[in-house]
């Protein structure tokens, strides 16, 4: 049987990469796929074009929010042309009947106990509407159903197919060690998609594949420090000492970039994680420190995972703090910032990208987006604060896609376009450079600093370039 497995990308953004980051759910698909079957993947960020006359028998699409219109017009272009399409995706966790419309069966929650069951299934004739793994409110869905209802505990994994893609585009490869969330923040669906239960890797099947990897990689954790909640729990601080003990004893060097609570450091257990995780290779992370102010912390329930008692507690000291005990190891910190909660009005922008320049973090900064699965969109969707006559494809970061209470949308947009404009100059990229190489002198670790930083200034100018339509 031969399978096509479509990564994809909006009009704009074909052939314009965002992060030269290989893309791990096709790669994680394909290596859950029997040998016996033939597979192509295809990644549209890098211009690979699709064949919709190909002899394939079965297509599969990974569905973000963002790119929930362009996949469903390929969808539906192969089943014209009598293909059996397959759709996947946080996307589908959300709106599960609309991608229905487009497909002959939908995957609703993670692959790795549905792939092999839809692949018998598509071969026996009998293919269902719906998959779902996990628990799920499965009388919503308008058809015949499979539900398996525990999640993967994803020991046993194969090795993603990383060879299906030419790996030369790609400067960093890409892996992950857990899944799960504990810190249900209020504008991401990730806890409700994984669960709020850590789940791990086994320490020696992550290690192996690592050892396959070249020399830098993204580690698409949640968390790669722990959470604050449970970072204190002897199981799971033995984990991450004892994985990363055994990548820093690997025969080749690797450098790599991950996401991390920054509110590790507060417990003595987690200063020794974060500091084992540098000597293991670890140069960078995103940390989703969101807001500077106790009100959007408060708002967005982001307070919880930087470890403050309370939203009223917050204090932006103990962010600086926090941030130079890291930067302190030699890791460089790409803060992800959310502008747009209630409280906030055009000058947060310029206030945040001032903090950002201030303690030397490259700025992530974004106008609030509130996705389909979260709280927030849940909440907005019912006060009539959703523009409901944007498309998807309005919801990559660069439009406006609610109403604020005392901002208009164009203040919104311009106040994002020019702080990550004036973020990223070449002045701020190579002082943010070396400041990362005082506190590490290493030439690797400033090649991912001033690469990572360039990619991100290319993808912001793009992204705030050309709207979407």
């Amino acid at each position: 049987m031969k399978i096509t497995i479509i990564f994809p990308a909006r009009d704009f953004e074909i052939g314009k990469p965002t992060m030269p980051v290989m893309p791990l759910a096709p790669t994680l698909l394909a290596a859950l796929t029997p040998q016996e079957h033939e597979i192509s993947l295809i990644d549209m960020f890098y211009g690979d074009e699709i064949d919709y006359d190909a002899g394939c028998d079965l297509v599969a699409i990974t569905v973000r929010t963002p790119l929930a219109v362009t996949a469903y017009e390929i969808a539906d272009k192969f089943t014209a042309r009598g293909k059996t399409v397959v759709l996947g995706g946080p996307h589908i966790f959300a709106y599960p009947n609309e991608a229905k419309e487009h497909a002959a069966a939908v995957a609703i929650g993670e692959g790795e106990l549905l792939w092999p069951v839809i692949l018998e299934d598509f071969q026996a004739d009998r293919l269902k509407d719906y998959y779902v793994c996990g628990p799920y409110k499965t009388e919503v869905l308008n058809g015949n159903v499979f539900h398996q209802h525990q999640r993967p505990d994803l020991s046993g994994l194969p090795m993603m197919k990383r060879n299906l893609l030419p790996q030369k585009r790609y400067r960093m490869d890409s892996i992950f060690t857990t899944r799960g969330c504990p810190n249900h923040c209020r504008f991401c669906p990730v806890t409700p998609i994984f669960g709020p239960k850590i789940r791990h890797r086994p320490i020696d099947e992550v290690v192996a594949e690592i050892d396959t990897l070249r020399k830098y990689f993204f580690n698409v954790d949640d968390s790669v420090f722990g959470h604050p909640q449970i970072v204190d729990r002897p199981e799971e601080n033995q984990y991450y000492f004892d994985l990363y003990k055994e990548l820093a004893g690997l025969p080749t060097q690797r450098f790599w970039t991950g996401a991390g609570g920054i509110s590790a450091v507060n417990y003595k257990n987690g200063r020794k994680i974060v500091k084992l995780a540098a000597e293991s290779g670890l140069c960078s992370i995103a940390a989703g420190l969101e807001s500077i102010s106790g009100d959007g912390q408060k708002q967005s329930g982001a307070w919880r995972k930087l470890h403050f008692t309370s939203p009223e507690t917050f204090e932006i000291q103990t962010l600086r703090e926090n941030v130079r005990i890291i930067q302190d190891l030699g890791i460089e910190i790409m803060g992800f910032f959310v502008i747009g909660w209630d409280e906030d009005s055009p000058d947060t922008y310029r206030r945040t990208l001032d903090f950002c320049d201030e303690m030397n973090i490259i700025p992530f900064i974004l106008t609030l987006v509130p996705m389909p699965g979260s709280k927030i969109y849940d909440e907005y969707l019912a006060q009539g604060r959703i523009f409901t006559e944007l498309s998807w494809n309005h919801y990559g970061g660069e439009s406006i896609v609610f109403k604020h209470p005392t901002m208009s949308a164009e203040e919104m947009f311009e106040g994002n376009s020019q702080v990550l404009h004036e973020g990223y100059s070449l002045g701020r990229i190579l002082s943010r450079t070396f400041h990362t190489i005082r506190k590490r002198p290493s030439l690797d670790v400033a090649t991912n600093s001033f690469f990572t930083q360039t990619s991100l200034k290319k993808s912001f100018r793009e992204q705030f370039k050309e709207l979407p339509k």
